[in-house]
């Protein structure tokens, strides 16, 4: 036989005599060859890119599943991960497809690989040889064939018997490897592959997107680079030094291609061009945000989108209708593509009910990798999961469950974006959530005669002017990474809008109580004159429980006599209660 192995793998394909049983050391590699005829040969339709040396290892192995398993990491396995998840010996499959590791179509992708496998076991048909004993068993009949039929004694018959046997054990077990190499195409054999091969490609999500300023697009991958600029911060007056904001000095290095140690799972899907502009989207928001520093915010914020940088912030898109709200957020998320952007119903933020302990969270799996989240169409006075929204933006591990499988823990690194008509309803007071809110007002509105068809437009900007959208974003993430998130006056001040309008409590406070000390107000008397005031200001009246837990934060309370006060306080300016008054909430 050819010591070549693409000799050897082309001799797997010349028909060999048909095996005779009887031999008992062929048993050993006894396959399930249902519906398979002994000796035929795979169909050779994933031979692609064969290593005879990796045939050559795996002709030593078995026909088990654990062994097809390691021949599968053997074949395949650089092209193979899987996203480690406790309770479960896997995880989620994912698949290199040259530009990434694709976890959305890892599942397929990992089957697909592994259909192949089944061509490859039949190669290794030419790298089987004879056992010691049937070499030696050969070398005694070929002595004993040598002599004359009538000097020949019953030995050496004997021998030269054993020496067929010998050679037909040899073709039986190359047979019998082929007919394996048909059935670990069926189903049952190359997903047990697949379940075997499982445990040793695991690898911890956080082990994925490892880089945080690294991201890819169809053509390159590109890092920014981001130091302290030691000369411009030893500049600083020392005085200030420690209030002073550092300075910092950012670069980008575009790599034409992509490698599989970067471990990115998506790419953004345009073709990156450095020179590109986007001339028409730059007008666009121009028109529809002409505040040029409310413009930046959204563009850093937009930016951060290419990045796995944790802002802690959430932005709410307000406006009615044929302002460039949804127009924007569409562009985005078709450049970011599928696997970096991704979107979530209302459901999965509004309302007040908790996840049962241990409940699947599919939605919040779909997070993972991902750069950019958009929520849209929240409707006004409907209450926002606020836990929910501080748990996505507090840069700590959340943890996940998948239908059926198990448990895992990832940083959440996508900007949250959330839009509506209406504001949605915000309970809390503190500034854990509203130091998170972002508030973008779009308040141009298009002239109905420029109105176009929204899929038109849309698609328009992405297919004529993605990449230069593409480096709008780059200098939104640039322009953050140097100088942080810069808030516009104008979100400021929307945002604490907001605020005051999801915080009518605090607005009857401002308006209607003053700080004086050695006086008092009884409890039943402040929580009259706060109903008086929201309904004469049409406000909606929070019950008395609500209103004396928020109350309690601003004022101390005190039981005199058996009623209970706040104290150093003072009521004024309460206005008179209309005929008509309503009832305060359950």
């Amino acid at each position: 036989m050819s010591d070549d192995p693409k000799a050897r793998i082309a001799d797997a394909f010349t028909p060999l005599p048909d095996p005779e049983p009887g031999f008992d050391d062929a048993d050993r590699f006894e396959p399930s060859t249902d519906d398979v005829e002994e000796g035929d040969a795979p169909s050779g339709s994933g031979l692609d890119n064969v290593d005879g040396s990796v045939v050559e290892r795996c002709a030593g192995l078995d026909h088990s599943d654990t062994d097809n398993g390691l021949r599968l990491r053997l074949h395949f396995g650089r092209d193979l991960s899987v996203m480690a998840q406790e309770g479960t010996p896997g995880g989620d499959w994912l698949a290199w497809c040259g530009t990434h590791w694709d976890l959305a179509g890892g599942a397929s992708g990992a089957r697909m690989i592994a259909q192949r496998l089944g061509d490859r076991i039949g190669l290794e048909a030419a790298y089987l040889g004879h056992t010691p004993d049937e070499t030696k068993a050969i070398r005694a009949g070929k002595a004993a064939s040598r002599k004359a039929a009538e000097d020949r004694t019953d030995e050496d018959r004997e021998a030269i018997e054993r020496k067929s046997k010998a050679e037909k054990a040899l073709d039986q077990r190359r047979s019998r490897r082929r007919a394996f190499g048909v059935t670990s195409k069926n189903k049952g054999r190359f997903e047990a592959a697949l379940e075997c091969a499982a445990p040793h490609l695991r690898r911890a999500p956080d082990r994925f997107n490892p880089a945080r300023l690294t991201f890819a697009t169809l053509t390159h991958t590109l890092r920014f680079s981001r130091r302290l600029d030691e000369e411009a911060n030893d500049a600083l007056d020392p005085e200030a030094y420690a209030a002073a904001p550092r300075v910092y000095r950012v670069s980008l290095h575009a790599a034409p291609g992509h490698e599989r140690d970067d471990w990115i799972t998506a790419v953004v899907p345009t073709a990156y061009d450095p020179d590109a502009v986007a001339p028409r989207w730059e007008a666009f928001l121009a028109e529809m945000l002409p505040d040029a520093d409310k413009r930046r915010t959204v563009q850093q914020f937009a930016g951060v989108g290419l990045l796995a940088i944790p802002v802690q912030r959430v932005m709410f898109h307000y406006g009615l209708g044929a302002n460039g709200k949804s127009v924007f957020l569409e562009v985005l998320c078709r450049l970011l593509g599928p696997g970096l952007a991704v979107g979530l119903p209302r459901e999965s933020l509004v309302g007040g009910s908790e996840r049962a302990a241990g409940a699947a969270s599919p939605d919040i799996v779909r997070l993972y990798g991902k750069r950019l989240v958009r929520v849209t169409e929240l409707k006004a006075d409907v209450p926002v999961q606020e836990d929910l929204i501080k748990r996505l933006t507090g840069g700590e591990a959340i943890p996940a469950r998948t239908l059926f499988k198990g448990f895992f823990e990832f940083q959440n690194f996508a900007t949250p974006h959330m839009s509506g008509n209406g504001f949605p309803t915000i309970d809390g007071t503190d500034n854990g959530i509203w130091r998170r809110m972002l508030v973008v007002h779009w308040d141009q509105t298009l002239p109905e005669e420029r109105q176009r068809d929204f899929e038109e437009f849309v698609s328009e900007f992405v297919t004529e002017e993605g990449p230069g959208i593409l480096n709008w974003l780059i200098a939104g993430a640039r322009d953050f990474l140097l100088n942080g998130l810069s808030v516009a006056t104008s979100i400021r001040d929307a945002t604490g809008e907001y605020r005051e309008e999801m915080d009518p409590i605090g607005e009857f406070v401002t308006a209607c109580v003053v700080q004086a000390q050695g006086y008092k107000v009884q409890a039943n008397d402040m929580y009259q004159a706060y109903m008086s005031w929201s309904l004469a200001n049409a406000k909606r009246v929070r019950s008395q429980t609500k209103f004396g837990r928020t109350l309690k934060q601003r004022f101390e309370k005190s039981s005199i006599n058996g009623c209970v006060y706040y104290m150093n306080c003072d009521l004024q300016n309460v206005p008179a209660r209309p005929v008509s008054a309503r009832n305060p909430e359950d």
